[in-house]
This record gives C-alpha cells, sequence and structure tokens, in this order.
C-alpha cells in the first residue's frame, strides 16, 4: 500500500489511514477511469448499432417478422432504390447487421475474463509481492478490514459496467432475435451475454482472479491461472447448460412428418438435444445407434434390428426455456462467488503469519 495513504499523527498519537476506501480509489483509479471509458465506447456502440438495424428493418417492412413467417413475404420492400421481395431485405440485414452483433456478443464473453486476469489477479498479488501490505497492516487496520475494503470498490464497478453493456446487449438481441432465428439462444452467443448471466460471470471471474493472488502472491502466476480457471468454468457452464432444465419431446407421425408441431416452435428453440426414433411402445432410439449404417436400406434394417419405426422424435428447449436458465446459471455462478469470497475471508485469516516475500 502506499504511504500516501498514511496520516501524520500528531504528538502521542498513532499513524492511522486516512480511510481504506479513498486509498483503494487512489490505488486503482486509472484501471476504474480505463474500465468506465471501455464501457462507454461498447455502450455507444451497442445504441448506435441497434438504431441503424431497427431503422433498416422499419424502413424495409421486417420489424418483427421472421423469414420463415410466409405471411411476410407477402409485403414488398423499397430497397436501394429499387422495388425487390422482402427475402432480399433479410439478407441484406444478415449481411450488413449479423457479424456486428455476434462480434460484440465475444466480446463481452471474453470481458469476465480479461476482468479476472487484469483486475481481481493483481489485486492481491501485487501487494502481496511486493510487501507493501504491510504498510497498512502496521497502522491498526486489521487484515479482514483490508481484505473487504480491497474487494469492495473493484467489485462493485464490475457489477456496474457489466450490467449497463448486459442490459444494453440484451435490448440490441430482442430486437434481432427473430430475424437472426439460425442462431440458437442457447449457444455461448447469446446467451452468455444477455441477461442476469452475464452479470454474474464478472463477480465470479473477478473473485477467481482475487483467491489466486492470495494463493500464488505472485502476479503472473495468478493471472496465467485465473485465465486458465475461467475459460474452463465458462465451457463447464456451456456443457452444463442442455441438462439445467429437462428438454421437451415433439414426434412426428408415421411418416416422419412434424405437422403437427407449429413451425415457430422449431425456429425459437435450442434445439439439438437429441433426436432419434421411437419403438411402438414409445421408447426413445437416439439416432446415432445407427451412425455407421450407409445408404437407406443399411439405415432401415438397423432401426428394424433395433425395434424402431418410423417415427421420429426430437429434444429440444422452448423458448419458456430461457429466462428460468438464466436464473439456474445465475444462481450457480453467484452461489460460488459468495463462497470464493468466503474463502479469501478466511484465508487472511488463518495467516497470521503472513510476511512478505517478495
Amino acid at each position: 500500500m502506499s504511504t500516501a495513504a498514511v496520516r501524520l499523527a500528531g504528538p502521542g498519537e498513532r499513524p492511522r489511514t486516512r480511510g481504506l476506501v479513498w486509498l483503494v480509489w487512489r490505488q486503482h483509479r486509472a484501471a476504474l477511469w480505463a474500465g468506465l471509458a471501455l464501457v462507454a465506447a461498447v455502450a455507444v456502440y451497442i445504441v448506435w448499432q441497434r438504431a441503424q438495424m431497427v431503422g433498416y428493418m422499419r424502413t424495409h417492412g421486417i420489424e418483427g417478422c421472421a423469414d420463415w413467417q410466409t405471411s411476410c413475404h407477402g409485403r414488398r420492400t423499397a430497397l436501394r432504390g429499387a422495388t425487390e421481395p422482402v427475402t432480399d431485405a433479410f439478407f441484406h440485414l444478415r449481411d450488413v447487421y449479423r457479424t456486428p452483433l455476434l462480434n460484440t456478443g465475444r466480446l463481452l464473453i471474453a470481458l469476465p475474463a480479461l476482468i479476472g486476469v487484469f483486475v481481481g489477479a493483481p489485486l492481491f498479488a501485487r501487494e502481496l509481492e511486493t510487501g507493501t501490505h504491510q504498510v497498512v497492516w502496521t497502522q491498526s487496520v486489521s487484515r479482514t478490514r483490508w481484505l473487504l475494503a480491497k474487494l469492495a470498490l473493484p467489485l462493485a464497478a464490475v457489477l456496474a459496467g457489466t450490467t449497463v453493456l448486459a442490459v444494453l446487449y440484451t435490448w440490441w438481441w430482442r430486437a434481432a432475435r427473430t430475424q437472426f432465428s439460425d442462431i440458437s439462444w442457447g449457444t455461448a452467443v447469446p446467451f452468455d451475454a444477455t441477461g442476469p448471466a452475464a452479470v454474474a460471470l464478472a463477480p465470479l471471474s473477478f473473485l477467481l482472479g482475487a483467491a489466486a493472488g492470495l494463493l500464488l502472491r505472485r502476479i503472473l502466476p495468478a493471472m496465467a491461472a485465473t485465465l486458465g480457471i475461467t475459460a474452463g468454468v465458462q465451457y463447464g457452464l456451456d456443457a452444463l447448460r442442455p441438462h439445467l432444465m429437462t428438454p421437451r419431446t415433439i414426434v412426428s407421425d408415421a411418416t416422419g412428418d412434424y405437422g403437427g408441431t407449429p413451425a415457430q416452435v422449431f425456429y425459437t428453440s435450442w434445439r439439438g438435444m437429441g433426436e432419434g426414433n421411437l419403438t411402438p411402445a414409445g421408447e426413445k432410439v437416439p439416432s446415432n445407434r445407427c451412425s455407421s449404417a450407409v445408404g437407406e436400406d443399411a439405415w432401415n434394417r438397423c432401426l428394424a434390428r433395433l425395434g424402431a419405426t418410423t417415427r421420429q422424435y426430437e429434444e429440444l428447449h422452448p423458448a419458456s426455456h430461457y429466462w428460468p436458465m438464466q436464473g439456474i446459471q445465475t444462481g450457480i455462478c453467484l452461489a460460488t462467488a459468495a463462497a470464493l469470497a468466503a474463502f479469501c475471508v478466511w484465508w487472511i485469516r488463518r495467516r497470521p503469519t503472513l510476511r512478505e516475500t517478495a
């Protein structure tokens, strides 16, 4: 800690710090201002891109309309000064606005890892590596109070910044989700970049970095460990997500036709959870059981050997599962973050002889 934070006392008084929150602000104000500038820049970009996209959709008559809705294809639209089918407007929309939407989502997914590596990991590791923590610890400041003060201001800034970006990106995505129905809502983009799940990943990564800094007490090892662990956590959450809720099963008729299921279900659902054929008793035979069959005849023989009929099934998560799954993943991340914060407090208390290791 900087000695500038220590006030010289009069005769008979012990020196004491001006205030830990003020001290943390003085230490990290450059990083906080840089973070504010980044949040402002990304926020302005999102608002601008959304305004351009929504303006285009309104001008060409495709707002709130999807390319799978036949009613939309009856419209005509003025595009580049000519009268063209609405289908051409959809192609132009995707060519111009799809990539910025996805790339911004990828940036927001990477943001928690950057927060953990460059904000969380050095938070304690720098102090412990250089030994400057001893300055404050000798000024009648308890280690627990020091730790909580060091965590409070950066954590509040992280939560505020990621909340703003998650709200804006969710606002942008919801305006485009119908037109970009080929992008499943359960994939990393947009799921991990929207809603409360996007916000909860940031404090989790931040506290992972803080805990790594306390344990390793070196900046570079703590940063490397935080990056690897955060990437593993995000990969694990993506792998776990399909199992957070029970998928819904839709069934075809004997000809394999899903005509009884509205087209909207297919285009608004997160598909790919499982598919295959049904036995006469309704038991599921996954399609990968016949993956080695080549040709229609071999496929039919494989199904007959397994006792399957021509009736097919598909497992998917409907759009109604989006918010419940957001809540479940958010709860997992926040509970883990709270456990990490408690671990940091426990660790600093159980180190009564912690000394400078620089």
